[in-house]
């Protein structure tokens, strides 16, 4: 394979052209097309794009689900900043079971403790709501 065949491979590639087209139009073989394009890494529908945190370049590989983050320690500080923005529906403020304590949680998560510890003396040291 000659370099200006290398060239034209590359910049058919590019285009988006397949195996089997790039090999009608240059004459080789299908399989040396496909061999040259994964030796160097010609994907043909490879898109980026860019982290929401860092702004990094992120490449999406076909068939998989599309990344927003370039790592789980930028997906983390994205969703710390952000947390309003997620699926679940805003907090809303309840009043502990036990120490009357006014807190947050999630809507429909049926908590009625402010705190494990709440919970477990509830549960299991008679407090307020014990018939002791």
């Amino acid at each position: 394979m000659t370099d200006i065949e290398k060239l034209e491979i590359r910049s058919l590639r590019s285009k988006g052209m397949g195996y089997k087209k790039i090999a009608a139009t240059i004459g080789l073989s299908v399989n040396t097309i496909k061999s040259f394009c994964r030796n160097n890494k010609l994907n043909a529908n490879i898109s980026s794009t860019v982290c929401l945190t860092c702004g990094k370049k992120i490449i999406q590989m076909p068939k998989q689900k599309k990344k927003k983050f370039c790592s789980s320690k930028c997906r983390e500080k994205w969703w710390n900043a952000n947390r309003d923005k997620g699926n679940k529906s805003t907090g809303e403020k309840i009043i502990c079971a036990y120490c009357g304590k006014e807190f947050l949680a999630y809507k429909h998560e049926h908590r009625k403790y402010c705190s494990h510890s709440c919970y477990v003396a509830e549960r299991f040291k008679g407090g307020v709501g014990s018939d002791e």
